[in-house]
């Protein structure tokens, strides 16, 4: 298993795990990340630092097109990472 393929089952599986003990707002915002997790964890990469670059690439994407609170963008990001810097 590479180290990209090892930080997506990370970050994965951490969201799964925050989002089974959440209050609605942080409920949105996992389900929002499990989102672009697994779309970026079905490509192939070889570092972890590879995989943050691409869900981060991700997550600006949609948020040019998502209609999102100012709010929501902030507690996205937020969680993101603080998944991220504790995963790697």
């Amino acid at each position: 298993m590479t180290a990209y393929e090892q930080q997506a089952e990370s970050i994965y599986n951490r969201l799964i795990e925050t989002e089974r003990q959440a209050e609605p707002n942080l409920l949105f915002l996992c389900s929002y990340l499990l989102g672009h997790i697994s779309l970026v964890s079905a490509e192939q990469g070889e570092t972890a630092t590879e995989f943050n670059l691409r869900v981060e690439q991700s997550l600006e994407d949609a948020f040019k097109i998502d209609k999102l609170s100012a709010e929501d963008l902030h507690d996205i990001r937020a969680l993101w990472v603080q998944l991220s810097e504790t995963s790697i």
